[in-house]
């Protein structure tokens, strides 16, 4: 009998390996085969399900009880005659015995119930990530293969557009709310320079300041315009006011002087009433003459009277010209105060609004720059996991291993300012307590909870 072990025969050209060597490298492929198979089965067998999981059930012999159903929100799954059963949480060999426990009383004798995953709850890849959304899982997926499901580190055209017009449109309102700065610096400058009553604007330096100057220098020329609009209106305005007082002073003077030269014809008139007086005692005046002389006493008394009134009446003018050209310059300066005030709450406000706007476009801009493959390595990486009725928040590495409805997140879902910092990681008070231990290759920091 020749023995399988014999030397093989060399011929040229041909290479031979001893028939024993294949037998054996068949034996160890095998046994391989049959170590990863009865690991993925052991795998199965320890995992816990999960709401959202498709489950397979097999009863021998009864096609009409076997089938799939998906865990619900409630955590069971509904089986036909059973309805019902409890699959949260169990593995498979509990859910099988469950199973058969609920078919026993009356349904089938000495069940046999298979169970199976026939699809796990899918994971959601979110983020800076090409095409996010949701995927389904898979024994032994991490980070990374997630990240690769969904198409790599970075954003899709859509968003990638989006991100350019946010960022086009925080450059623009940048560019606006600087301009407003400049225009309102100048009008500060033209107001104050207005209620001072200088002849000139003094403004301030604002080669500072990111504008064109050929903007900064047509925002100065039209605040000189409208100083020198403004100033001219209201020195028109005050000079005809003024321009009346020497007129109505001089016409009171005149009345005061016609009635001086009044009250001296009464004194002459009053002399020649006293001769006629004396010359009527003595019979010698006739009564007409002196009924005349005494006429014209009244009708100077009355001119007098006349005169006084028209002076009283002129004084009365000259105070309105002035009360009118303090209220004008008073409704002026306090035009000028209210415009000076909106102006610096304008001022005030550009505070707060321009360093904001400063700091969104910083914000989109770091967030359209996580595109280059350098930043795209440096994206913070959180898994949610659902765990009872809370979720827990990880910082996770991209080998970190994922669970059947785990949310990745790849970097922040919202622009956020460069100054602005994340929460210091750290492990959860609960998640300490259960001594919970993560495996290999994850950051297991939990840094918050969501409730």
């Amino acid at each position: 009998m020749t023995s399988i072990f014999r030397k093989p025969q060399w011929r040229p050209g041909r290479r031979c390996f001893p028939i024993a060597s294949a037998w054996v490298l068949a034996l160890l492929a095998v046994q391989a085969w049959s170590i990863d198979l009865a690991g993925a089965q052991s795998a199965s067998k320890a995992y816990r399900i999960a709401a959202g999981d498709r489950i397979g059930v097999t009863v021998f012999g009864q096609p009409d009880l076997s089938g799939e159903a998906t865990v619900d929100q409630s955590g069971n799954i509904r089986l036909p005659m059973v309805g019902d059963v409890s699959a949260v949480n169990l593995t498979l060999a509990e859910l099988e015995g469950s199973i058969a426990q609920a078919l026993t009383p009356g349904y089938v004798r000495n069940p046999t119930v298979t169970a199976r995953i026939a699809e796990y709850s899918p994971i959601y890849v979110l983020g800076l990530v090409r095409t996010p959304g949701l995927y389904p899982y898979r024994e032994g997926l991490s980070v990374l293969g997630a990240i690769a499901r969904a198409g790599g580190i970075g954003v899709s055209d859509g968003q990638q557009g989006a991100m350019l017009g946010a960022l086009l449109q925080a450059e623009e309102r940048i560019r606006l709310l600087e301009v407003s700065h400049v225009a309102l610096l100048a009008k500060r400058a033209r107001l104050t320079a207005l209620q001072n009553g200088d002849e000139r604007i003094d403004f301030p330096d604002m080669s500072g300041i990111a504008v064109d100057p050929a903007r900064i220098a047509q925002i100065r020329d039209s605040e000189q315009l409208a100083f020198t609009a403004e100033r001219q209106a209201v020195l028109q305005e005050t000079g005809a006011l003024e321009k009346q007082l020497p007129r109505l002073e001089a016409e009171i003077a005149s009345l005061n002087q016609q009635a001086e030269l009044e009250r001296k014809q009464r004194g002459l008139n009053r002399e020649l009433i006293t001769d006629y007086e004396q010359l009527a005692k003595s019979g010698l005046a006739r009564k007409s003459t002196y009924i005349e002389v005494r006429r014209e006493e009244a009708r100077i008394d009355g001119a007098i009277g006349r005169l006084e009134s028209e002076a009283l009446k002129a004084e009365l003018s000259i105070g309105d010209v002035q009360f009118k050209i303090a209220e004008l310059r008073n409704t002026y300066q306090r035009r000028v105060s209210s415009d000076l005030r909106d102006t610096e709450r304008s001022l005030l406000e550009l505070t707060v609004s321009l360093p904001a706007a400063r700091r969104a476009r910083a914000a989109y801009a770091r967030q359209a720059g996580l595109l280059t493959a350098e930043q795209a390595s440096q994206a913070a990486i959180t898994v949610i996991r659902a765990k009872g009725t809370t979720n827990i928040k990880y910082e996770a590495a991209v080998d970190f291993p994922l669970q059947p409805g785990d949310i990745v997140q790849i970097g922040s879902l919202f622009p956020m300012a460069p100054e602005m910092t994340a929460d210091p990681p750290g492990i959860s008070g609960e998640k300490a307590a259960e001594g919970e231990t993560p495996s290999k290759g994850a950051d297991a920091r939990s840094t918050a909870r969501i409730n």
